[in-house]
């Protein structure tokens, strides 16, 4: 909401707000990638984690989970 108000000011000044929300939209984008970047991270790790998970230990009342106390 804030957003608008800002561009609706810059129009009320006299000038176009294009210029404003193209570099607004470039910043999200910009944001997006970064959250994708993590997202792809955390996808890997969490991959890396079930392709290495053991079997299920032959004494599991000593043991909540092998794949969370190895890490």
């Amino acid at each position: 909401m804030s957003e608008i108000k800002e561009f609706l000011n810059v129009h009320d000044g006299g000038e176009l707000p294009c210029e404003h929300i193209k570099i607004k939209l470039e910043d999200k984008i910009k944001a997006i990638d970064e959250q994708i970047q993590q997202l792809l991270i955390l996808r890997h790790e969490l991959s890396g984690l079930v392709s290495g998970w053991e079997t299920i230990p032959e004494n599991p009342e000593k043991t909540i989970c092998p794949i969370i106390e190895r890490n």
